[in-house]
């Protein structure tokens, strides 16, 4: 039986998907999902990409409010995704608290601070400082690295002039897409 969770994604400045997005298993986290060599889809006959994921439900909005289109459904490719972020405040399974705890001691990993610059696409790109657990080289071989306590500025170039503004974010978490991913500062 699947479920779904909303999810938003940016693919470049000021264009944001959100929707629903088909989940096997509600207690794993989004990441992790998303990081998959198998992406869950409930009707795999609907794929018209390999590497894509398919919302439902979904708006394409633009600046944070302007509603450009509404879909039924569409298909976005994750190589396209520079972030995302869902609307959990944390996954409640207590036996996903158990096991992260347990991960975190015995593999002994810290917390660390990275701040990473994006790539530029179309005369922008993001100043994104979060927090991670583990090797940064581990994480940066997934598809997407998981940042909490996460603050994002976006940098965009205008008229010859270079403009920064703040992306707020529901509850300070991001899959940051690493092939986006241009240059970062551990510590």
């Amino acid at each position: 039986m699947s479920e779904q969770r909303k999810i938003s994604i940016v693919t470049c400045l000021g264009k944001k998907y959100s929707g629903l997005l088909d989940i096997q298993n509600a207690s794993l986290r989004t990441t992790d999902l998303l990081n998959s060599p198998n992406i869950f889809w409930k009707n795999p006959n609907e794929k018209c990409f390999e590497n894509a994921i398919q919302l439902y439900d979904a708006h394409l909005n633009f600046e944070d409010s302007a509603l450009y289109k509404k879909y039924e459904k569409i298909q976005i490719k994750l190589n396209e995704v520079i972030f995302f972020y869902d609307e959990l405040q944390s996954i409640t399974n207590e036996q996903e608290k158990i096991r992260a705890s347990t991960m975190i001691e015995k593999t002994q990993e810290k917390m660390q601070t990275v701040n990473i610059l994006t790539t530029v696409v179309a005369n922008s790109f993001y100043d994104v400082t979060g927090n991670f657990y583990g090797l940064f080289k581990k994480k940066a071989s997934d598809k997407f690295l998981p940042l909490t306590n996460v603050k994002i500025v976006e940098i965009s170039k205008k008229e010859g002039n270079w403009f920064s503004k703040k992306i707020n974010l529901p509850h300070g978490f991001i899959g940051l897409g690493n092939k986006h991913i241009e240059s970062a500062i551990i510590g």
